[in-house]
């Protein structure tokens, strides 16, 4: 569904790399791998929403992870801005720093997956909130009933 959603722009491309990889998958292997694919020049930024901020504590590596790329959060519609003050204790002002300096200003769209989904168990019109091809996929597939 992400290639179908992102088919017609060509400044994405979609890896199934973490896909392949055995159990358990780790985001910091998934950017080091990008890293020596795409050689040290190349910056990668890794995109996460707002409300996953929280949830960073429990991350494998979280500080070789701030370090290694640059951790993108972006604004989420019903979500405070991301607090990473209550983090400087654990990673350090350094740290901290970097992460305020990628936070990505988006337009606050209030929908969610899971919105998504109960529309689309529902039968109900989600076509201004998804690519047109990923609407059919899931249709052809059955999901989310």
């Amino acid at each position: 569904m992400v290639t179908l959603a992102t088919a017609d722009d060509d400044s994405f491309a979609v890896s199934d790399c973490e896909l392949k990889r055995p159990a358990p998958s780790f985001t910091i292997d998934t950017v080091r791998l990008f890293q020596r694919q795409y050689g040290p020049d190349t910056t990668i930024h890794w995109l996460l929403g707002a409300d996953s901020v929280k949830d960073l504590v429990h991350w494998y590596k979280i500080e070789e992870l701030i370090d290694e790329c640059n951790l993108t959060t972006m604004q989420r519609a019903g979500y405070a801005p991301p607090d990473f003050d209550r983090f400087e204790s654990l990673w350090g002002a350094q740290r901290i720093a970097r992460l305020k300096r990628n936070v990505v200003q988006t337009p606050l769209i209030d929908i969610s997956s899971t919105e998504l989904r109960r529309r689309l168990a529902a039968h109900e019109d989600v076509s201004g909130m998804l690519h047109p091809d990923v609407v059919e996929y899931i249709r052809e597939h059955r999901l989310y009933r």
